[in-house]
């Protein structure tokens, strides 16, 4: 679970801060949608990896330290093929306790004292996969005449100038 109570977290003051073991697919696809309208739980369902690191507090500051390992599968701009992609991505940063916290304020959380760290996590991942994927760096593409994949094969239209 990526949503906790200000009275759960530990106080690091006290004691050694919570240590955090998730799965990825799970937690993530539950959260509410960060910035992209298009996606859907189903896609982020199909991601797996897990998600690593630990929570604590001061005060009502919440320090969270993660890592985020995932792979998921993408399709290639240029051969439209399906490939998987691989990444680990890891932040640390502050919740920030405020009287008027939206779900826009990614680092806030408001007076009912939970922390959700869901729609962060998920803008962790989507910030960090390719705006471009490509399959590989040397992709050929398709063919533009005849729609055949390069990276296959020639195809019999004219050849490449």
């Amino acid at each position: 679970m990526l949503k906790y109570h200000i009275d759960k977290i530990p106080d690091l003051r006290l004691t050694e801060p919570m240590v955090l073991g998730l799965s990825l697919s799970e937690e993530i696809a539950g959260a509410p949608g960060v910035f992209l309208e298009r996606e859907t739980e189903a896609e982020f369902r199909e991601m797996r990896g897990s998600i690593t690191g630990t929570l604590g507090r001061e005060g009502t500051d919440v320090m969270v330290d993660v890592t985020v390992s995932y792979e998921t599968p993408l399709t290639c701009v240029r051969c439209l093929e399906s490939f998987l992609r691989k990444g680990e991505v890891g932040e640390r940063t502050l919740f920030f306790h405020e009287k008027n916290a939206t779900a826009d304020l990614l680092e806030r959380y408001g007076p009912d004292g939970w922390v959700d760290l869901g729609p962060w996590v998920r803008e962790l991942v989507l910030t960090d996969l390719p705006f471009y994927p490509l399959c590989d760096e040397n992709c050929k593409g398709l063919c533009p005449e005849c729609g055949e994949n390069r990276n296959t094969g020639r195809c019999s239209c004219s050849p490449e100038e």
